[in-house]
């Protein structure tokens, strides 16, 4: 009798197994069912479909890896998205900033071909016109870097420099543009060396951009370029006196095509200082800004010394 209710419990214990089995066998199925479809309907383009598991189901696993490539494919399809608005404000904001210097320029050479006009006004044509035309190809340039940047095509060619000596040369090419607009210079740089890694050419780009940025919209009389080194980097500051940045502009003031004032609606491609942003980036340094109205404005680059 005991042997027989031994064997009594045996098979009941065998048939709760063998329903047990079963019923996470039709649980899987539906899950893997449950997979299928939202499958596809994230082929249909549904990005925000989820598959809902719980860490003790046998494909809990498959489910996490699915949602995090759907939450990365929306991601990335977020950035491009954002990248192609980007592009297509550029092209809009080039069609408009173009066309009106080139039919400007179009103009004065139309009258020079012609003989409309002759002698010493002859001459103030072409003066004109020669401005204009390094204006746009500055304004190209611009765009090209941008384009490269905003790409991930700007290839940078990094090596130990001294920042004191370069950034000395670079404001000796600016003195004669100081001159011509009247604005007073202070250089601040010590005669000591001071090694950094960068991209030389990429680094000029950035004390340049700086230093036209505060000629062409500060309104000031004296530009100060200092350099400071510090504990774990060397902060190179760009300093005016001029108007300044509102207080309310100042979060916005390195966003691409972002203009800050009316006069700069017809100066620049607003993507001066948002080239500087990425650059300094690309030099595994940060930039920032801060400005008095009527005062001054200083916009400090600060890069790391190597490790």
């Amino acid at each position: 009798m005991n042997i027989v209710h031994l064997l009594i419990g045996v098979i009941a214990a065998l048939v709760f197994i063998v329903c047990l089995l079963i019923a996470k066998i039709f649980y899987e199925k539906k899950k893997l069912d449950d997979i299928v479809s939202v499958l596809e309907d994230i082929e249909q383009g549904n990005l925000n479909r989820r598959v809902l598991t719980f860490d003790n189901d046998m494909t809990s696993n498959i489910c996490y890896k699915i949602n995090s490539i759907v939450s990365n494919c929306k991601e990335q399809l977020m950035q491009n998205t954002n990248i192609e608005q980007a592009n297509r404000q550029i092209m809009t904001s080039l069609s408009h900033d173009v066309k009106t210097p080139l039919t400007s320029l179009i103009g004065y050479l139309d009258a020079i071909q012609s003989g409309v006009v002759l002698g010493e006004e002859k001459e103030s044509y072409v003066g004109i016109a020669w401005r204009k035309a390094y204006d746009l190809k500055e304004y190209v340039d611009t765009l090209f870097e941008w384009f490269k940047l905003n790409s991930n095509e700007r290839q940078f060619d990094f090596k130990l420099v001294d920042i004191n000596e370069l950034t000395r040369n670079i404001v000796i090419e600016w003195i004669p543009q100081f001159e011509k607009s009247g604005i007073a210079y202070e250089i601040s740089i010590d005669d000591e060396e001071l090694y950094l890694s960068l991209d030389i050419s990429a680094y000029t780009r950035i004390i340049s951009n700086l230093i036209h940025n505060a000629i062409l919209h500060s309104g000031g009389t004296v530009i100060e370029i200092r350099i400071v080194k510090d504990k774990n980097e060397a902060i190179i500051s760009i300093i005016d006196n001029g108007k300044g940045i509102p207080t309310s502009s100042l979060p916005y003031i390195f966003d691409r095509l972002y203009k800050y004032d009316e006069a700069r609606n017809t100066k620049g491609s607003g993507l001066g200082l948002s080239i500087v942003q990425e650059l300094v980036k690309a030099h595994k340094g940060k930039i920032a800004v801060e400005s008095v109205p009527l005062i001054n404005t200083a916009f400090h680059v600060y890069l790391p010394f190597n490790d």
